[in-house]
């Protein structure tokens, strides 16, 4: 049986300081864990669910405790010097983009959506292929990644009504990231 600790040790607390650290800020929405879940794999070449780290976080309640190997995953994230080179994905980040910036993802079966960047983490739907998604949608999202679930926040319709989360790629993650 694996060992567990508490969420809320002091142990626990600092690791996810640490972690906090080397990301950059303290993730508090569902993208921000998605975004965590693609830099533990790309620096520490192992995988923590977005869900998994919601919970470690707090973010979803319930949960109380860690098991032992997220633990080590976050602590070999905490202490990775730099990114991994042997993780080769196509990785979109709305700090390296500029306002009118487009990207095409697709997920199964045959989604397909074109988004233009706006500013400020936030997407315009431009063109989208049996997608919930509708041309003129908004959300905000901070990292697109090929082969990893899209997750988004504060998702806006275009007839006005506020729908907060929305995912994409749930099964098989995202099949296709590019920069037109």
């Amino acid at each position: 049986m694996e060992t567990s600790y508490q969420t809320n040790s002091i142990a626990i607390t600092q690791l996810k300081k640490a972690v906090e650290v080397r990301f950059g800020r303290t993730p508090a929405t569902p993208a921000d864990f998605g975004e965590l879940s693609i830099a533990i794999l790309r620096a520490a070449g192992e995988r923590l669910s977005p869900d998994t780290l919601s919970r470690i976080w707090g973010y979803k309640k319930g949960y109380s405790s860690i098991r032992q190997s997220s633990v080590r995953i976050l602590e070999h994230y905490a202490k990775a010097k730099e990114e991994s080179g042997f993780i080769h994905t196509t990785a979109i980040h709305a700090d390296e983009c500029r306002p009118g910036e487009q990207v095409r993802i697709a997920w199964l079966p045959n989604r397909v959506c074109t988004l233009t960047y706006m500013g400020d983490y936030r997407w315009r739907v431009a063109e989208a292929v049996n997608s919930k998604l509708q041309v003129g949608d908004t959300f905000s999202c901070r990292t697109i990644a090929q082969g990893e679930v899209l997750i988004v926040d504060h998702v806006e319709t275009v007839n006005g009504t506020y729908e907060g989360g929305f995912s994409m790629g749930n099964k098989n993650g995202l099949t296709l990231v590019e920069k037109l």
